[in-house]
């Protein structure tokens, strides 16, 4: 049976995640800031705290692992490496290359091969 409570919570993470990652993308190349790391540091930590919970058990690991399979998350990834490493070591890499699978022929330019 399905909590309100510990769904709303779960919905929150997955906002705080993708405003993250929004924030993110937006970089340019180059220097990622140590607090955007930080505060994706947090959110893993929250998300792990999220998953230990008695109450949260409706969620598995998948379900908390599919907020970071995002085309973008493999854009963040692949633009600063810091954020793989991060990932990497906290969920494994299984995590990694589930990222690097749904963000294959991604083009977050959105230039199509069309103009031929």
């Amino acid at each position: 049976m399905s909590n309100p409570k510990v769904d709303q919570r779960f919905d929150e993470l997955v906002s705080q995640v993708h405003d993250w990652v929004e924030s993110a993308v937006a970089l340019d190349e180059g220097h990622f800031p140590s607090e955007l790391l930080s505060d994706l540091r947090d959110l893993v930590e929250e998300l792990k705290a999220f998953m230990d919970d008695d109450e949260s058990s409706d969620y598995s690991r998948a379900d908390v692992l599919e907020v970071f399979v995002t085309p973008e998350m493999g854009e963040v990834m692949h633009r600063f490496p810091k954020v793989r490493r991060l990932l990497e070591s906290a969920w494994g890499s299984q995590l990694i290359e589930q990222i690097d699978e749904e963000s294959a022929g991604f083009d977050p330019e959105g230039d199509d091969d069309d103009d031929d």
